[in-house]
């Protein structure tokens, strides 16, 4: 019961590295994918999507970095069809069950001919799933590849991605596939993949950009029988660390910023006041400048439709109470130094009126965000 993956070269990246992936399953398993909000779409999204809206069984993906197939009229549809019908050829299974994903710059037709070639390539060759590499063959801007492996007793999860810039899921460029050993009906899954997105992929950004290629997918392999919460926990682990992953590789960061916002009425407003923090280029500028500005950050907080209490609050930059209903400047010197020092900048505000939560992790906005993006297509 292994997975396999098989490699190509397409000529889709500028450095010649590998940019196609085949992932071929087992067997036909149970899958719950989620897919990029923007009304902007990627042909091979569009495509996959009408698959999985007949069938949540899948055997196969293939993946291509270097171009988004996107915004190349309806002919990317037709491509990202090429794509599965020659991976079903080649591997003897059925298309419909062959999804297909792609990354990279917007506007550039595919050129299907090397796609294609590409594809026969790697499923000539197939070869046990090695996650770290599947990671860098579908990367483009990313500086490191994302992966990870959680074991606990027979249950088993890893997974791999790719992001580093146009990340704000609503659902990043974002690609993640993870799959887990354990056997769970299509129905399960799906409400677990949602559950578990929100709190992690859909909890991130780097620059308030959705794409239009994001997705996301969970593949039950089907092996085991495990305790659901069990299952749960794993999986929430997994995509975490992959989600922080990404935002830890934002274009151009040097922080992580980690924003809770605790003890709402209400978790609505804990999201919405956390992601409007994390969101704010003032906030991301400060962290950037190890610049302990909390006026900014409670400027973001309080921008929102819910209100909240000036005088009764509390915002801690790390563990340092700078602000309580009036500022305390000691703690404010004490807690630039905390951002000196760490790599992860943890900012939370508690609203002292309930007890909702919710976490968000972006990344500071540094000079070299701007210079990558400025020259990006040229």
């Amino acid at each position: 019961m292994q997975v396999l993956m098989g490699v190509g070269k397409a000529g889709l990246k500028r450095e010649g590295k590998p940019d196609l992936l085949v992932v071929l399953l087992p067997q036909a398993c149970n899958a719950s994918f989620l897919f990029t909000n923007n009304h902007f779409k990627a042909g091979s999204v569009i495509y996959s999507q009408k698959v999985l809206e007949k069938s949540r069984v899948v055997r196969a993906i293939v993946i291509n970095s270097g171009n988004a197939n996107c915004g190349v009229g309806k002919e990317g549809i037709i491509h990202a069809e090429l794509m599965a019908k020659r991976t079903a050829e080649n591997l003897d299974i059925e298309e419909d069950q062959v999804l297909v994903f792609s990354t990279g710059v917007i506007g550039k037709p595919l050129p299907i001919d090397n796609v294609l070639k590409a594809i026969d390539d790697a499923c000539n060759v197939l070869e046990p799933l090695d996650i770290k590499r599947a990671s860098e063959v579908i990367s483009t801007t990313d500086s490191f590849p994302k992966y990870t492996f959680v074991k606990t007793g027979l249950l088993e999860v890893y997974g791999f991605a790719k992001g580093a810039g146009m990340i704000h899921p609503n659902m990043a460029t974002m690609l993640a596939f993870i799959f887990i050993n354990a056997d769970l009906d299509p129905f399960t899954l799906n409400q677990l993949h949602k559950e578990i997105t929100e709190r992690t992929f859909n909890s991130i950004s780097v620059d308030g950009c959705t794409s239009t290629n994001d997705s996301f997918g969970i593949i039950s392999l089907g092996v085991i029988k495990e305790d659901l919460e069990k299952v749960r926990q794993a999986l929430h682990q997994v995509s975490l660390d992959l989600a922080k992953k990404i935002v830890e590789d934002g274009e151009g960061a040097t922080r992580i910023i980690k924003v809770v916002v605790k003890n709402a009425s209400l978790e609505l407003k804990a999201r919405t006041i956390a992601e409007k923090i994390a969101l704010s280029n003032l906030v991301k500028t400060a962290v950037f400048g190890r610049d302990p500005n909390w006026g900014r950050i409670l400027a973001s907080a309080g921008s929102t439709a819910f209100p909240i209490d000036q005088f009764k609050l509390k915002l801690y930059i790390g563990n340092h109470l700078v602000y309580d209903g009036k500022p305390h400047l000691k703690a404010v010197q004490s807690a630039k130094r905390y951002m000196e020092e760490n790599k992860e900048i943890e900012i939370v505000l508690d609203l002292m009126e309930g007890k909702e939560s919710w976490t968000y992790y972006t990344s500071d906005l540094s000079y070299e965000y701007i210079k990558i993006n400025a020259e990006y297509t040229t």
